[in-house]
C-alpha cells in the first residue's frame, strides 16, 4: 500500500504501552497491585483511540479486528480484576469467614480472566498480522520489534489461558511485560518521520543534476515535490524530469 504519515498516531500509542508496561511490572507489590492493573487498563483503552485514528487513513481491517476485540478483553479483564480485589480485601477484613462470599466470586472471576485472554490473543494476532503485512509504514527495526512485541503478548495471553499450571503465570507476566516494551518502541516513529529522506536537504551531487538542463515541469512525478526554475533531474529526489 502506499506509504501514509501515522508517525504521530503510532507515537502515541507506543507512549502509552511504555506506560502499561511499567504498571504490569508494579503490580506485583502488595495491596496497590489492583490498582497499577486498572490504571494499565485504562491507558490500553485510551491507546485504542490512537488506533482508531490511524486507521482513519489506513483503512486496515487487522487493525478494526485488533481494536474490537482488545476492548473486549478488556472490559472483561476489568470486571475480574474488580471481583479479585473485592474477594481480596473481603478475606483480609474477615479471615475467619472465608467461604461461599470467596469461593465463588474467586472461580467466576477465574472463568471471566479465561474468556479475556482468549479474546485477546486474537486481538494480538491481528495486530501482528497488520505489522507484518505493513512493515514498509515503519522504519524496519521499529516494525520488528512491533511485531515481535504483539506476537509475545499473543503468546502471554496464551499462558494466562494456561494459568492454572502456575508456572505459565510467571512466563505470562514476563512475556507481557516484553512485549509491552518491544511496543513501546513505536514511540520512536515520529522521531523518524522527522528525519525521513523527503524531509532531508538536497545533496550536492542531486542540487547540481537538479540544475544541469531547462524543463517546463512544475512538480517531480515520482515525489512531488515542487520544482522551480529550469531543471532536468529533481533537487529532492533525483528522479528525472523528462
Amino acid at each position: 500500500m502506499a506509504k501514509v504519515d501515522i508517525s504521530k498516531e503510532f507515537s502515541e500509542f507506543g507512549k502509552k504501552m511504555k506506560i502499561i508496561a511499567i504498571m504490569i511490572a508494579l503490580s506485583i507489590i502488595p495491596f496497590i497491585g489492583t490498582i497499577l492493573s486498572l490504571i494499565g487498563s485504562i491507558f490500553a483503552i485510551m491507546a485504542l483511540s490512537d488506533i482508531r485514528n490511524a486507521n482513519y487513513k489506513l483503512k486496515q481491517s487487522s487493525l478494526v479486528n485488533y481494536r474490537t476485540k482488545y476492548s473486549r478483553a478488556i472490559v472483561f479483564r476489568i470486571i475480574s480484576t474488580v471481583i479479585s480485589g473485592a474477594v481480596s480485601f473481603y478475606s483480609l477484613s474477615n479471615p475467619f469467614h472465608i467461604g461461599t462470599f470467596t469461593i465463588v466470586p474467586t472461580i467466576i472471576s477465574f472463568i471471566i480472566t479465561m474468556i479475556a485472554a482468549a479474546i485477546e490473543m486474537d486481538a494480538w494476532r491481528s495486530l501482528t498480522d497488520f505489522f507484518n503485512q505493513n512493515r514498509n509504514l515503519f522504519p524496519t527495526y521499529i516494525a520488528l520489534e512491533a511485531s515481535e512485541g504483539s506476537d509475545k503478548l499473543r503468546t502471554a495471553a496464551l499462558m494466562n489461558v494456561l494459568s492454572f499450571l502456575i508456572i505459565t503465570i510467571v512466563i505470562g507476566f514476563i512475556l507481557q511485560v516484553v512485549g509491552y516494551i518491544k511496543l513501546s518502541k513505536l514511540e520512536e516513529t515520529i522521531r523518524y518521520a522527522k528525519t525521513s529522506p523527503a524531509t532531508q536537504v538536497p545533496s550536492t551531487q542531486q542540487v547540481s543534476l537538479a540544475t544541469s538542463t531547462p524543463s517546463n515541469i512544475s512538480f517531480c512525478p515520482n515525489c512531488g515535490a515542487k520544482m522551480t526554475g529550469e531543471r532536468k533531474f529533481c533537487g529532492e529526489c533525483g528522479s528525472s524530469l523528462n
